[in-house]
């Protein structure tokens, strides 16, 4: 049996969540890899349409003999986003430039340079809004707006005034892509459950490779927003060696240590020495193989 259409109206925005993707628009795994926010003023999205050439001719009475108009094309949406609040870490992961930190490694600033590409990064975009008060429905708890943009790229921080008043920035030239392979995602966003029996879960259909906005109702309240970069998925314990290659670590959904010298927190599967060309990579990129009594550096060369 078919549940029951709802219609709804939406009003103010409650809060973002901006997740780090890889080149084919799946989120990365990683201890810096979100920020959910509330420090913005708007976020607008414009359509971007391809219109197509209009094919037009006229006879020799200046009359319309062949007349070929096509529809137009959706190409995706262009956004930006002005914010009320400095979060280096968010400006850090739309844009790809580089966050500014402290003797303590925390983020307290950010840079702009000419020499990082807007597209050699990618982000995911969520938002939620609120549901009118007398448009809930009794007994179903508050509802909310949840938006996705799975792919997004291009993001460049803006022009800004220094004055008598409020500094506040704009990010603009982000584009949304095909391609996303952003699944159902690694959040909670929707209720999954059965009758009368809350259960938040991911999506219930993943996203298609060229779905550019998911919108949709849901009693699965957004995240508290939190100064910083926060972690999506959780830090490996674990690595299984894959002959040749890059090994599988446990849990699943879970990232790797930063660098060599914290590698001790990962287990490794065989205990003995990884064969050719078996690795992890790290964090911070670079690869290591378990020398049976230890995490070295670069690929397993074999006994």
């Amino acid at each position: 049996m078919a549940g029951e259409s709802k219609c709804f109206s939406l009003v103010r925005g409650r809060s973002m969540r901006v997740t780090k993707t890889d080149g084919c628009g799946a989120p990365v795994m990683g201890a810096e890899s979100s920020v959910v926010s509330d420090g913005f003023i708007s976020v607008a999205l414009t359509a971007n349409t391809d219109e197509g050439t209009t094919i037009s001719v006229q006879n020799a009475a200046g009359k319309t003999c062949i007349l070929d108009e096509p529809c137009p094309t959706f190409t995706g949406y262009s956004v930006e986003v002005q914010f009320c609040e400095v979060d280096p870490a968010l400006f850090a992961l739309m844009s790809g430039q580089a966050p500014v930190t402290d003797a303590d490694g925390g983020t307290v600033g950010f840079r702009v340079n000419s020499g990082v590409d807007a597209c050699g990064s990618g982000f995911a975009l969520e938002l939620w809004s609120q549901v009118p008060a007398g448009a809930c429905e009794p007994g179903t708890g508050e509802n909310y707006g949840y938006f996705l943009i799975p792919f997004l790229r291009g993001g460049v921080l803006g022009d800004f005034t220094v004055a008598n008043d409020a500094i506040n920035f704009t990010l603009s030239g982000a584009t949304s892509r095909d391609g996303s392979t952003w699944g159902t995602g690694p959040y909670d966003v929707v209720d999954n459950g059965l009758a009368d029996v809350f259960d938040a879960g991911p999506l219930l259909e993943p996203i298609d490779s060229k779905d550019h906005l998911h919108m949709q109702l849901t009693t699965v309240p957004p995240p508290d927003p939190e100064c910083g970069f926060q972690p999506v998925g959780s830090a490996a314990t674990g690595a299984t060696e894959v002959s040749g290659g890059a090994a599988t670590l446990t849990p699943a959904n879970s990232y790797p240590p930063a660098d060599l010298a914290s590698a001790t927190s990962l287990t490794a599967t065989p205990a003995t020495l990884w064969g050719a060309g078996s690795y992890v990579t790290l964090g911070d990129g670079s690869q290591a193989h378990w020398s049976g009594t230890a995490w070295a550096a670069g690929p397993g060369a074999g006994s």
